[in-house]
Formats: structure tokens, sequence, C-alpha cells
């Protein structure tokens, strides 16, 4: 039995020639980047050359990119170090109540440790916020908004270009989660007018275990990891130059195939939905936007599809749905892989008006590279198979 991975929003199997590209660093490449020998140098020259890498591909100056241990920390780097920068003086934070849990989990930490006041924005349908309420949720107090570029679960593109003439006028920092984002469309940073982003390696078939932090040159934002003068003395700890040259290289590959990948994702989409529709017709409902919705002017990944099915019309039992999948030899989740294990539904199904029945029998399909056509056929099958 072939095994069919269409988890790739949890993470993305490691490309052959990232491996490749990290290996020399695991083996005899072994030094210190802040040795002043000629093993630490090497290692020097490859850290900044993929910073240089990193920045080129998001449209940034190379001293705005700050290396951290995934897409986790960054998220930690950019909201604690800009409230610790501005507690005593403002302390109001908005967000949107879809964000990932590594921003959310942040905001209830600093909400509860430091007395900090964070709005929870409502979205509709697909996720979206209304810019009119996030203007109107501004006050004098507000010192930070965090918006993710798009949703891991639902794959929905937030307009946060929008967002970010409404925080330069007010005066406002944006931090934006783009991790999803990354090589599932272009993305520039000064298109986007946020101060801070995060991104991830293990989401574009890089090792895990690496990500980077954007912080936009004069933004104000205190060190997060102390014990080190690192990462131009913001970001304490040995840098992971192996994992750092994997991640490099897998930039270098999206430099040249991201375009070809975005091409495979929208065509496997559009296959799933196609067959969705006609195995299962009105019993099955998309969660995400698609180019069916009547949302105008919505973007969204390629690559992730939501789905959940309508309770008047099958008998879906939550429980076993994804074991049954497995044991046909099919990898998806029914959302964030940062909440699996939880018995708890998706909060972000539940935040866009989904009831716990429908958020836990839901499914997040997410295609990477290495899908093939065979692979949508074989998931509708089997999935048929279960609900019949």
């Amino acid at each position: 039995m072939k095994a069919i991975y269409l988890d790739n929003a949890a993470t993305t199997p490691l490309d052959s020639r990232v491996l490749e590209a990290m290996l020399p660093w695991l083996g005899e490449n072994y030094g210190n980047a802040s040795s002043v020998h000629s093993r630490g140098r090497q290692a020097k020259v490859l850290l900044e050359d993929a910073r240089d890498t990193i920045a080129g591909f998001i449209g940034s100056r190379s001293s705005e990119v700050y290396f951290t241990s995934g897409g986790t920390e960054a998220n930690n780097f950019a909201l604690k170090g800009i409230a610790f920068n501005f507690f005593g003086r403002k302390d109001h934070i908005i967000t949107t109540k879809i964000e990932h849990s590594a921003v959310i989990d942040t905001l209830e930490y600093l909400k509860s440790r430091f007395a900090l006041v964070v709005t929870y924005l409502g979205t509709d349908k697909y996720g979206m916020i209304d810019l009119s309420e996030l203007r109107n949720s501004i006050t004098s107090d507000t010192f930070l908004i965090s918006v993710m570029h798009s949703n891991n679960e639902l794959g929905v593109i937030n307009y946060i270009a929008e967002i970010s003439k409404i925080t330069r006028e007010k005066q406002v920092l944006l931090h934006t989660d783009s991790v999803q984002s990354i090589g599932k469309i272009h993305f520039n940073v000064n298109e986007t007018g946020a101060d801070t982003a995060t991104l991830s390696a293990h989401k574009i078939f890089g090792p895990k275990g690496i990500g980077a932090l954007f912080i936009r040159r004069d933004t104000p934002i205190d060190k997060f990891m102390h014990g080190g003068k690192q990462e131009r003395e913001r970001r304490g700890g040995t840098e992971n130059i192996a994992a750092i040259a994997g991640f490099k290289k897998a930039i270098e590959i999206l430099k040249d195939e991201m375009d070809s990948d975005i091409k495979k994702y929208t065509l496997l989409r559009k296959k799933l939905l196609n067959l969705l529709n006609d195995t299962f017709g009105d019993s099955v409902i998309i969660n995400s936007v698609n180019e069916n919705s009547a949302q105008d002017n919505c973007g969204y990944l390629p690559n992730i599809i939501n789905i959940s099915f309508n309770p008047q019309k099958v008998s879906v039992d939550p429980d076993t749905l994804l074991i049954k999948l497995d044991m046909a030899g099919i990898a998806v989740s029914s959302g964030s892989a940062c909440a699996s294990g939880s018995p708890q539904p998706s909060h972000v199904l539940k935040a866009i008006g989904y009831d716990d029945i429908a958020a836990k029998s839901s499914l997040r399909i997410s295609f990477g590279r290495f899908n093939a056509d065979s692979d949508v056929e074989v998931f509708v099958k089997a999935l048929k198979d279960i609900i019949t």
C-alpha cells in the first residue's frame, strides 16, 4: 500500500537536495560561526550567505533577517519583544480569533502576566476580518496589531497590505505570521507593509527547527533570547548552521520552482474540489475560500482545502475518521498540527461559525511538491468508502 501524504501544511517532507546541502555542515564543516578561526569563518560565511538568500526572496535587507528555532519562536520574538518595549507606556494589542496558537497562546501569556489588553476580532465565514472593525478597535493605547498573512487551516489570505495602511496612519506596529504563505504565493515584506513577519523552513521542504523573523529597520523591539551576542545581539544562542544551510537551499529551490509548485497545487486543488462535488454533492461543505465562493477579492492559498460534512446528510464519527484514513495509508489532519492530540474542536472553525460536531469532523487537505493526481483520486475513494 502506497503511503499518501496530504498534510503538507503541518510539515513538508525534506527535499533530497536540501538534505544534500545540509550534510557537509553536519560532518566536516562543524565550526561555530562566532569563532574567529578558519572553521568558524567558514560557518560565518554560510550564515550570512543564507541571510542574503532569504532576504532577497522576501524583498528585505539582509540586516532585517534574524534566525530562530522556527515559526513559534519567531512569533514569540515579535510579540513579546515589541510588548516589552512598550511596557509601562501602552497596553493594547489587537489580533484575530483564527490566529495560530503560537500567537494566541503568547498573547494570552502577556495578558495574564503583564495585564495587557487583547482584542480578538471576529471574521466572516471565510476567515476574513472587517477592516472597519479593525480601525474602530484601535485606541490611544494600541501599540501592536497581529494578523496572520494566511490561515493555516482555511488557507484564506488576509488584506495585510490594506491593514498596514491603517497601522501606518495610526502609528501602530503590524506583525504578520506568514509561515504558510512562503512558497505558496509571491510574498514581499515591502508589499505587505508589515513591521515583523515570521518564516519557517519545514513548511517549504526544509528542515525542522529553523525559522526566521523579519524585523523592519528601526522597529522598536527588545531582545528576546539572552545569553549571547549572536544575530546582531538580538537573539542569543549558537546558530544551527546545518539547518540554516538547509533553509538556504530550500529558498534557492523555491526561486527556481515556486511557480511550477503553485501551478501543481492549483491543479490538484481544482481536481479535489471537482471530485468531492461529484462524489458527495451537497453532503460535503467546503470551508475554504475557492473560485466558486461568493466572497469578492478574497485570496486563498492554492495548496489548502478544508472540508466538513453536512450532519443532516452524512453521519461522521470524528474520533475515527482520521484513524481510518491513516489505516488506508492516507495522512491528512483535522486542523493545526500544533493542536494534535487535543480533544477540542478547531478554534478556527468555531470562530467562523461551526458547532463542535461540524468542527471536529473537519478535514484539512494540504498539497506539496511531491503529490500527484492519483493521490487525490485515492483519497476521495477512501473517504467515500469510510463515509459510506
